[in-house]
């Protein structure tokens, strides 16, 4: 009976680890680059982040889809780079995240040449 019973819960940790990377959209991901690490929130937004250091052992990412995405792009994974002083001053006006806060990436997709922004990560201490 015990054998059954931890059979039974092994196999439900797979299956739930198979939805879970399904529902996250990691099926789909891009080829990236070494360095590069993947994030994916329950909204829709999916972010590749490139050329940012991968700190999530000690902050957590949040993730701010931008609001005028056409519906066709909300599961589409939108490559993420460092912001400029000039993105982060504007970023910082319209969102307050709180003390240790931080934004960390702008998140764009390009559509055969036209680049638009899918969203922005933000970060905050993990305490």
């Amino acid at each position: 009976m015990w054998k059954k019973l931890i059979g039974t819960i092994i196999l439900g940790g797979f299956a739930y680890a198979g939805y879970d990377y399904y529902r996250a959209g990691f099926h789909t991901a891009p080829t990236h680059q070494p360095g590069d690490f993947l994030l994916s929130y329950s909204n829709g937004f999916r972010a590749v982040m490139r050329g940012i250091d991968d700190e999530k052992a000690d902050r957590t990412y949040l993730g701010y889809p931008a609001n005028n995405v056409p519906s066709w792009y909300q599961d589409t994974w939108s490559i993420c780079r460092p912001p400029s002083d000039e993105e982060t001053r504007a970023f910082t006006t319209h969102v307050e995240i709180g003390p240790g806060g931080r934004l960390d990436a702008v998140c764009e997709i390009d559509t055969d040449g036209d680049v638009f922004i899918r969203g922005w990560v933000a970060s905050v201490p993990d305490l």
